[in-house]
């Protein structure tokens, strides 16, 4: 079980890093799909990428060798968790608002924002991982470091996933209300079709909305995975921090359930979210036709 485990574990870890290395490569590459949006999924991707280049191996490491530092370890590990969880809220605030509140969200949307709410979105894990590393140092006493635990990645998780789970609610009851009235639009569109033809500036609406509708897609995947992810990891670690016995085994399956959740996200972007789906078929169909002209040489 172990050797499976363990296994598993890595090709998760370098399945992360492939698809997120991809990700950031596609997104930082090409000018056409510059937007707040992308720039959120861009830190997202670079988050999740550091989650698989750090959390099993740091861990598979510190299980088998003997020089390991449980306290750089367990900084390191939940300041690529932290960041993951931060930029993907980050990454929802500003679809939640552009959905949810589209008018504010054109007005406040500035060029430095969305570089500030990233900002931010490092700082937070960076100063809980700092606050872990230091509290870690500066005692040995067990409840101290419950605390410790229970504030730094107990409580930070709760929080997290309770803001995620209201914004997805209200993107999602949102949207499906927009559907209803796009369709209610369109029917009397219909009508008035043999009379009169559509202006551009309709046309650009229904263009603006049908991207929104992508986005709520792609926005509510990302965080509905997530939840069935870090509702079992909270779940455990609270177990932990109370003195439950957890085996070897259910600590190896925590930690590749939270690989896990940063391996989908890449496949999330590739499926779900148009412009980035749109790049990567461009880059797959440059690298079809260079082989193609190669066969006639």
């Amino acid at each position: 079980m172990e050797i499976l485990l363990n296994s598993i574990g890595w090709l998760l870890s370098i399945v992360t890093a492939t698809g997120n290395a991809f990700v950031t490569f596609v997104v930082a590459k090409n000018r056409r799909i510059y937007s707040s949006a992308n720039w959120f999924v861009l830190s997202l991707a670079v988050a999740d990428f550091g989650v698989g280049i750090t959390v099993f191996p740091s861990s598979y490491f510190c299980n088998y060798s003997m020089e390991c530092n449980s306290r750089v370890y367990i900084a390191f590990f939940w300041f690529f968790l932290h960041s993951s969880v931060t930029n993907l809220c980050s990454l929802t605030w500003d679809r939640y608002i552009a959905i949810v509140h589209p008018f504010r969200y054109i007005t406040s949307m500035t060029e430095r924002r969305p570089g500030m709410v990233i900002l931010i979105a490092w700082l937070i894990p960076f100063a809980i991982s700092l606050s872990l590393f230091v509290g870690m140092y500066a005692t040995t006493s067990k409840t101290v470091l419950k605390v410790l635990r229970l504030t730094g990645v107990s409580s930070f998780d709760i929080v997290f996933c309770a803001l995620l789970f209201y914004a997805v609610v209200r993107i999602l009851v949102v949207a499906r209300a927009q559907s209803h009235q796009e369709a209610e639009e369109a029917a009397i569109g219909l009508q008035l079709s043999s009379n009169v033809t559509s202006t551009p500036s309709e046309s650009s609406g229904n263009l603006r909305r049908r991207r929104k509708h992508n986005t709520s897609r792609f926005i509510i995947a990302l965080v509905v995975f997530f939840l069935g992810c870090y509702v079992v990891v909270s779940c455990l670690v609270l177990c932990i921090t109370f003195s439950c016995q957890v085996s070897a085994n259910v600590s190896q399956l925590l930690i590749l359930l939270l690989v896990l959740n940063s391996a989908v996200n890449p496949l999330v972007y590739a499926f779900l979210k148009s412009d980035i789906k749109k790049e990567i078929k461009r880059l797959i169909g440059r690298g079809n036709g260079k082989r193609d002209q190669s066969a006639y040489v």
